[in-house]
């Protein structure tokens, strides 16, 4: 049976439940998110599914902790994860996240990860992040080492996130993106994404390493309906080479406390 390493997939998505601990409100404050996603694939593979519960707690400006349940489906195969992460000021400008994820099956999700990064925010609306995530797979281990410049002006933001995979075995394998956001309201925004790169994955003993070129482009974003209910969602069209075409969708339905 294939063991699927898809390391910067499996990155980004914990990204939105980072982004979003990140982003409440300077107060303390509580937020908890229940969603669903499904992707349709062609070349005759099924599809994915996968369902989520998240919180978040913001203690104080840039001060959060985070958490998720996800249980998702990907070529038939089930699997089950915990994440969670810790947001800590440093200083006036450095912030740093701390964040782990645990899987009890693995069989299409890591065994486990870990996660580290600093941020640190310059005059004009600028900020850099660099971080690194270690994951532990059945057949092999990988490294992410992600680097992020970004902008904020207006009601924009604007960003450029360099990935570089190196999955043990392989050679290191980069992938880049980038952001556009437009904030209508204090809490609301969408963000087109497009990304473009190399995904590594180990097929198993005896099989080797895959590598295959990476095109996707998302459109994603969060609308509060009142102060306490909100939506969240996201779009999703990804080629993975000549092996197949990914639409997904993603929607959640979010309380704050």
């Amino acid at each position: 049976m294939k063991r699927l390493s898809r390391c910067l997939l499996l990155f980004l998505s914990l990204l939105p439940m980072a982004a979003q601990a990140a982003d409440a409100p300077a107060g303390a404050s509580s937020e908890a998110e229940v969603g669903f996603s499904h992707d349709a694939l062609n070349q005759g593979y099924a599809n994915w599914d996968s369902s989520y519960l998240d919180g978040a707690h913001q203690f104080g400006a840039r001060h959060s902790v985070y958490g998720e349940l996800r249980e998702t489906r990907r070529f038939n195969l089930n699997g089950r994860e915990i994440s969670g992460g810790y947001y800590h000021p440093l200083s006036d400008t450095w912030t740093a996240l701390l964040g782990a994820s645990i899987s009890p099956d693995h069989y299409v999700l890591p065994k486990d990860t870990l996660l580290g990064q600093v941020q640190k925010a310059f005059d004009g609306g600028w900020d850099v992040q660099a971080g690194l995530r270690r994951s532990l797979y059945n057949t092999a281990s990988s490294n992410l080492l992600v680097l992020t410049g970004e902008r904020y002006w207006g009601s924009f933001r604007a960003a450029y996130t360099l990935y570089l995979s190196k999955l043990q075995g392989a050679g290191t394998a980069p992938s880049h993106m980038g952001q556009l956001s437009y904030y209508y309201a204090e809490r609301n925004y969408f963000t087109l994404g497009v990304a473009k790169g190399r995904q590594v994955e180990n097929l198993g003993a005896g099989l080797g390493v895959l590598l295959t070129e990476v095109t996707s482009t998302s459109l994603s974003g969060r609308h509060w309906l009142d102060a306490n209910w909100g939506v969240s969602y996201e779009a999703t069209l990804e080629h993975q080479g000549n092996l197949y075409t990914r639409k997904g969708i993603r929607f959640g339905l979010r309380r704050a406390f």
